[in-house]
């Protein structure tokens, strides 16, 4: 009888522990296909200038796509070995491969770099440009003057009788001005087209409602005219980083002396 009941509850104990073991296999079993499952990866487009919206992220394994919205932030499902695709006209196409780590992390950060404009070579031969030279209107090589030039040559360069009216009417030195406020004019107009909005704001440290105010600094600093108007690009920057120096300082506001 003894022997009886121990193989009773002998086998009861092993059902126990049978049943027990498969509870735990069937959660651990549960966790894999949940780990599986596709899970929510936040996110945010990195690049160097401010346009990371626009940019097109695509999960090949499961077709789901979407667009980074302002910010360069994206939502998108996925799961551990999918690989996600990154794509933009602006930007080189990226591929990454999801791993567990990456979707331990709160945001994914995504470094993106400009795409490189390759421009083909174009040679134009036997093109013939139209100029007032061509057509016979002047003098070939003859010097070419602005506006203000012109009626600075015709009203006061010389000392004719239009010279001498124009030395007792003040008219001559109007001129003059007219003409150092066009070269100033022109001059702030090649910086502004050499030089993007970035390279003020990020390189010269300008703030960007500043940048007009640092152009007419610029404008106004005759001893700086001849290095701006030069070809030397190197040399320009050099100027330009040292004009910003002296600029920002004139924007700081002048502390109190101490009596």
């Amino acid at each position: 009888m003894i022997i009886i009941l121990f193989f009773y509850f002998y086998k009861k104990l092993i059902l126990i522990i049978i049943k027990n073991h498969l509870q735990i296999l069937f959660l651990l079993l549960c966790q894999l296909v949940v780990s599986q499952n596709d899970s929510i990866i936040k996110g945010k487009i990195v690049v160097a200038t401010n346009s990371n919206d626009g940019v097109t992220i695509v999960n090949i394994f499961n077709k789901i796509n979407t667009i980074s919205g302002n910010g360069g932030y994206f939502v998108i499902k996925a799961k551990v070995n999918d690989t996600l695709l990154f794509s933009s006209l602006q930007f080189d196409v990226i591929k990454l491969k999801m791993t567990a780590t990456d979707f331990r992390q709160n945001l994914l950060f995504i470094k993106m770099t400009p795409r490189s404009k390759l421009i083909e070579k174009v040679i134009i031969t036997n093109q013939t440009v139209i100029t007032d030279e061509s057509l016979g209107l002047v003098p070939k090589g003859q010097k070419r003057y602005t506006v203000a030039e012109r009626r600075m040559k015709s009203g006061g360069g010389g000392i004719g009788i239009g010279g001498l009216i124009n030395l007792f009417t003040g008219y001559g030195k109007e001129l003059k001005r007219n003409l150092e406020i066009e070269k100033k004019e022109m001059l702030i107009e090649k910086i502004r087209n050499q030089f993007e909005k970035t390279y003020f704001a990020k390189t010269l440290q300008i703030p960007e409602n500043n940048i007009d105010g640092f152009l007419y600094y610029i404008g106004e600093d005759k001893k700086s005219h001849e290095i701006l108007n030069g070809n030397d690009k190197n040399t320009k920057m050099f100027k330009l980083a040292d004009l910003a120096v002296a600029y920002l300082k004139l924007m700081q506001p002048e502390t109190p002396k101490s009596k």
